[in-house]
């Protein structure tokens, strides 16, 4: 029996999402860090989750209830029967990496606050060639400087729209790649295709490190940090339905 799931407004999105990021997410919460099953995972062996065939939209709520689990003290979720929110979960991953942002803005907000705190490290670790590759598919103007181009990217990130889009879906690559050896399989030109490729690597290798530290990431860290990256992403792919065409 999979854990209870709380109802929740920010992870009714679940309901609706792409199949593909749902099957990188119920990966992220199933399988740990040497390729086998999660110990403490409980929806592989739910007969709901396993009737269902991999069509996760049928499942959200499991799926979604084996998060919250994940995201709760778990001694304290023996008791309740259930874990925390997706706020607390993303507020939590925020507060761990040092991220400064209104935490009582609303999700999207801090959302993409965390994918610029990603960005950003990523952006310090490639070269100039590097960086005019992704400033000529995202259209940043070309004269800035490397730090105005960073700071007009990071400003799009927040505001929102098809580049905050466009850079949630670079960051989610780039962890499932890290974290589970294969990316995402979206629809994308071949200039930000390269592009996405480019920061594979650099991003990878930042949330590589960044699970690696004892002060932050004990074994629940490690499913919540990429787990809210992807949801993240899968928000941003339904805000720009109507653009996520590169």
């Amino acid at each position: 029996m999979s854990n209870t799931y709380r109802n929740d407004k920010d992870l009714e999105l679940l309901r609706y999402a792409d199949n593909e990021m749902l099957s990188i997410l119920v990966k992220y919460l199933t399988i740990d860090k040497d390729g086998t099953t999660r110990f403490t995972e409980t929806l592989t062996g739910d007969k709901q989750f396993k009737a269902a065939q991999g069509n996760y939209q049928q499942v959200w709520q499991l799926i979604a209830g084996e998060l919250q689990h994940f995201g709760g003290d778990t001694l304290v979720n023996l008791f309740r029967r259930s874990g925390v929110k997706y706020r607390e979960i993303l507020i939590d991953v925020c507060k761990k990496l040092s991220i400064k942002t209104d935490y009582k803005a609303g999700i999207v907000d801090i959302e993409q606050a965390l994918l610029a705190k990603l960005f950003k490290d990523s952006w310090e670790k490639i070269s100039e060639t590097e960086r005019e590759q992704l400033r000529k598919e995202l259209k940043i103007d070309p004269s800035l400087t490397s730090s105005a181009a960073l700071a007009a990217i990071i400003t799009a990130i927040r505001v929102g729209g098809l580049m905050s889009y466009q850079i949630a879906m670079i960051v989610a690559n780039s962890v499932a790649k890290a974290l589970l050896g294969s990316g995402l399989t979206i629809a994308a030109n071949a200039g930000l295709a390269r592009v996405i490729g480019l920061f594979a690597g650099p991003i990878g290798i930042a949330v590589t490190v960044l699970l690696a530290i004892p002060a932050i990431s004990g074994p629940a860290f490690r499913v919540t940090l990429p787990s809210v990256v992807q949801i993240a992403a899968m928000r941003q792919q339904m805000l720009n339905s109507e653009e996520t065409i590169f």
